[in-house]
């Protein structure tokens, strides 16, 4: 009788263990995704200056080298369903046809950040879109789009 007791009372405190494990683990997993939310949130609704669009390409490619994501043979980001962040840039064009020209965050990395601050360092631009990642709630997408004069 006194061991069955004790093997029933030792199942419930594995259990409580378990269960405490897994609530700690989703709260913190919680709490980082908020974080990184929060990164890109903050320039939502607002004017951006190019160097604000050079912090927040930073920030994408440093969580996707963090978390591994890997690139295609252009270089570019695969989207994972978790933990990438992709950014593309919409640019004013002087062209005929085209009144707008969507730019990826790895092409301005490519290009060159000095450059870009250099030459946009005073345009203003906006967030137009985002997209969250269903299964981590993180940030997925930011559409940053130069605004006109």
């Amino acid at each position: 009788m006194k061991n069955n007791l004790i093997l029933i009372i030792s199942i419930l405190l594995i259990i409580l263990s378990v269960f405490f494990i897994i609530s700690y683990t989703n709260k913190k997993n919680r709490i980082q995704q908020n974080q990184v939310n929060k990164e890109f949130e903050q320039y939502m609704n607002k004017e951006l200056y190019g160097t604000d669009v050079i912090t927040l390409i930073n920030k994408a490619i440093n969580n996707n080298e963090v978390y591994n994501i890997p690139k295609d043979e252009n270089q570019n980001y695969i989207p994972d369903e978790e933990n990438s962040i992709a950014i593309d840039l919409v640019m004013i064009t002087n062209e005929e046809q085209e009144k707008t020209k969507a730019y990826k965050m790895e092409k301005i990395n490519k290009v060159g950040i000095a450059e870009f601050i250099k030459n946009f360092n005073t345009a203003i631009f906006r967030i137009t879109q985002t997209q969250y990642h269903r299964k981590s709630e993180k940030i997925k997408y930011i559409q940053i789009s130069q605004q006109e004069d």
